[in-house]
C-alpha cells in the first residue's frame, strides 16, 4: 500500500473513533483527569501517578484545546490498530475490512470511550498491541519500527500499571519461546530480543524524566500509599495490626493508634475525612513506616498467602467487571475537571458544561443499551473462542490469528491480576482492554470465514447424522 492511501486511511480511522467524542460533544473525563492535566502545566510529579500523561495533555493541546489531545490518541489508536492488520497480512479488501472492524470496535465495544478521554487507560491497550507488532511484523521500516518504540515505551510509562502489564508480557512469551519444544508461532529470537529491549528500557525512561523534573530519579512518590490501602482494603491490614501492634517492634506504628477505625475501601483510606494518611506522615513522611509494614506482610509466610490469596480473587472479580463509562458523570462546578478546564481552557467551559457527560449531571449520557449489546459480544466472542480450541477448527485456522487470539487472552488475564492485585477491582480497568478480544475475533473471522462456516456447517452436519 502507499504510503500516501495508508495516510489517508489511518485519518479516515481517526474520524472513526473520534465519532464518540463528537456524541459526547466534548472530549470525555474522569475524577481524575484534573491531576493530570494540572501536573503537564505545572510539571508536578503528582503523588499517586507518573507525570507523563500530563507531559502529554501539555504537548498535545497546543495550549488552547483538549479536543486536539484526544485527536492524537484517536490517532495512534488508528494507527496501530492498522499495523496490527498489516502484521497479520490482512490483504485483501484491506481498506473495507480496517474500516468496518473500527467501526464495530466504536458502536459495540468500549474503545472510543477510551481513546476520547482525557486518561491515559487508551494506553493500556497500544501497549499489548505495540509489542504484538514489534514481535510478529515482517520486514518493519525502521521509520514505523521507531514510531512504534516511542509509542510503546510512552504507553508504558504513561501508568505505572502499564509497565508491569507489559512487561509480564513479554517475560512471559520469553519464557515460553525458551522453553516451547518447537516454535512459538514464528516468533524469531531477534525480534523478542529486540521488544524485551524497548519494554524494558522503560524502568529506566520513567525516572529519567522524573528526574528532569524534579531531579527525583524514583518510578513513583507514592506507591507505598496505594499498596498499604490496597492492603486495607483486602482486611490483611487490619489482621496485621491487630497482632502486631503490642509487639515491640511496631509499638511506634501511627496506624495501631486507628486499628479499629481504619475506612473500609482503598479510596477512603487515601482521601477520606478522617485523613489517616494525614496522621501518618502524609504521602512522604509516611514511607517507612508503610514499606516496614508492606514488607513483613510480603515476607511473612501466613500473610504472604493473604496477598497471594486476595490477589487471585480479586483478579478473577476484576475479570468479570467491564462496564464501559465506569466513573463517567456529571463533573461540574466544584470538581477538579471543571475548574482545570476553567483555569486553562476557559473559552471551551460551555462546550464542556454542555457535554452529554456534565449537562445535567450526565443524565443523558446513558450505557446501558451499550453494555447490554458489549456483554452479549463478550459472551459470543468467549463461545466461540472455546469452539475455536475445543473442536478441530483450531488445525484449520491461519496460526499467526491464532497467536493474536491467544496473546490477547493473556494480555487481558495479566491486566485483570495487576490492577486488581495492586488496587482493587474496578470497572474502568478492565473494560479499556476487554476490546481486543472481540478485535482479535474479527481479525480472525475476516481472514478465515470460508474454513470457518465450512467447518461449522460440516460439524451441524455431523450432529445431524448422530441424532438421525
Amino acid at each position: 500500500m502507499r504510503s500516501s492511501n495508508a495516510l489517508k486511511l489511518i485519518g479516515l480511522g481517526t474520524l472513526v473513533l473520534m465519532i464518540i467524542g463528537f456524541y459526547n460533544g466534548y472530549p470525555l473525563v474522569y475524577s481524575d483527569t484534573g491531576t493530570y492535566i494540572l501536573s503537564g502545566y505545572e510539571k508536578i510529579i503528582p503523588n499517586d501517578r507518573p507525570i507523563t500523561y500530563g507531559l502529554f495533555i501539555s504537548l498535545f493541546d497546543f495550549d488552547y484545546s483538549l479536543w486536539f489531545v484526544i485527536l492524537f490518541q484517536n490517532l495512534i489508536t488508528a494507527f496501530v490498530i492498522f499495523e496490527v492488520l498489516r502484521t497479520l497480512n490482512v490483504n485483501k479488501n484491506f481498506a473495507y475490512i480496517y474500516l468496518s472492524i473500527l467501526l464495530f470496535l466504536v458502536f459495540f465495544t468500549g474503545i472510543g470511550w477510551y481513546s476520547n478521554q482525557i486518561m491515559p487507560d487508551f494506553f493500556a491497550p497500544i501497549t499489548i498491541l505495540s509489542i504484538f507488532i514489534l514481535l510478529k511484523k515482517e520486514n518493519l521500516l525502521i521509520f514505523t519500527r521507531i514510531t512504534l518504540s516511542i509509542i510503546l515505551i510512552y504507553s508504558m510509562i504513561s501508568h505505572l500499571s502499564h509497565l508491569l502489564i507489559g512487561s509480564s508480557l513479554i517475560l512471559l512469551v520469553f519464557l515460553f519461546k525458551i522453553f516451547a519444544k518447537k516454535s512459538l508461532y514464528g516468533i524469531q529470537a531477534r525480534k523478542l530480543i529486540f521488544a524485551t529491549i524497548i519494554v524494558f528500557s522503560s524502568w529506566l525512561v520513567l525516572p529519567g524524566i522524573n528526574a528532569i523534573v524534579e531531579n527525583k530519579f524514583i518510578l513513583s512518590k507514592g506507591s507505598h500509599v496505594m499498596l498499604m490501602a490496597h492492603l486495607n482494603q483486602t482486611g490483611i491490614l487490619k489482621e496485621f495490626l491487630d497482632e502486631k501492634c503490642d509487639d515491640n517492634e511496631y509499638q511506634d506504628c501511627i496506624l495501631c493508634n486507628y486499628k479499629d477505625s481504619l475506612p473500609r475501601d482503598l479510596a477512603s483510606f487515601i482521601w477520606s475525612d478522617k485523613q489517616i494518611l494525614q496522621k501518618c506522615g502524609g504521602w512522604i513522611g509516611s514511607k517507612d513506616e508503610f514499606n516496614k509494614i508492606i514488607t513483613a506482610t510480603l515476607t511473612e509466610p501466613k500473610y504472604l498467602f493473604l496477598n497471594i490469596y486476595k490477589s487471585i480473587t480479586y483478579g478473577f472479580i476484576q475479570l468479570t467487571d467491564n462496564r464501559i463509562g465506569y466513573g463517567l458523570g456529571g463533573y461540574n462546578e466544584g470538581s477538579a475537571p471543571y475548574g482545570l478546564v476553567k483555569d486553562k481552557f476557559p473559552h471551551e467551559l460551555n462546550d464542556y458544561l454542555f457535554s452529554r457527560e456534565n449537562l445535567w449531571n450526565g443524565v443523558k449520557l446513558k450505557l446501558e443499551t451499550l453494555n447490554l449489546f458489549y456483554l452479549v459480544i463478550l459472551f459470543i466472542s468467549l463461545f466461540f473462542v472455546l469452539y475455536i480450541f475445543t473442536t478441530s477448527l483450531k488445525s484449520k485456522l491461519n496460526s499467526n490469528t491464532i497467536f493474536f487470539l491467544l496473546f490477547v487472552i493473556l494480555a487481558i488475564v495479566i491486566n485483570s491480576f495487576i490492577t486488581a492485585g495492586l488496587n482493587s477491582p474496578y470497572g474502568r480497568f478492565q473494560a479499556r482492554i476487554v476490546w481486543l478480544l472481540p478485535f482479535a475475533l474479527a481479525i480472525l473471522i475476516s481472514k478465515n470465514y470460508y474454513i470457518i462456516i465450512k467447518t461449522i456447517l460440516t460439524n451441524i452436519a455431523s450432529i445431524s447424522r448422530i441424532k438421525n
